[in-house]
């Protein structure tokens, strides 16, 4: 396991300032089953999004799928994430590391984040400089957003698996 995923999960615990982002609480089953339950409505919104050629959003709609799936296994361990990156460091740990869950479904959400954060960004950018034009810089096209449809329902149907183990 890489030191900066050690490092994240010590901060997130243990951080030097404010609330951790990361708590050890009881197993909860019934809040899995809740983020589960969001999980799939989100891959519902990310496939609305897509047949209506809303590229932007079915790549959020699908990180947000994977997302809520990941809330869902921490809960399963008796893990409470409040932040992202926390979350995504001890799926990392917990799951990919102890071999429940193969590596390559890491991957997915990293390249959803990544494509999300970029949309992030630029309305952060926009908003701040409060210039129109920049609010649609980066068009999706369909190639760009194909390619979360499978991955996030491969994502969900994967973490539920490891739910009913």
């Amino acid at each position: 396991m890489p030191k900066d995923i050690e490092k994240t999960l010590r901060e997130c615990f243990h951080p030097k300032e404010g609330k951790p982002n990361l708590q050890k609480i009881t197993p909860n089953i019934e809040r899995a089953k809740q983020h589960i339950d969001k999980a799939r409505k989100n891959l519902r919104a990310m496939k609305l999004m897509f047949d209506n050629d809303l590229f932007d959003w079915t790549v959020i709609c699908g990180y947000y799928a994977m997302y809520h799936a990941i809330l869902a296994s921490l809960f399963k361990i008796g893990i409470r994430a409040t932040a992202h990156y926390c979350a995504i460091a001890a799926f990392k740990k917990f799951y990919i590391e102890q071999r429940k869950v193969e590596p390559e479904y890491i991957n997915y959400i990293q390249k959803a984040k990544q494509l999300e954060q970029k949309y992030a960004e630029t309305l952060e950018k926009a908003q701040e400089e409060r210039v129109v034009e920049q609010y649609g810089v980066e068009i999706l096209t369909n190639d760009d957003a194909e390619w979360i449809i499978e991955d996030a329902k491969d994502f969900v149907l994967k973490i539920e698996e490891v739910l009913a183990e």
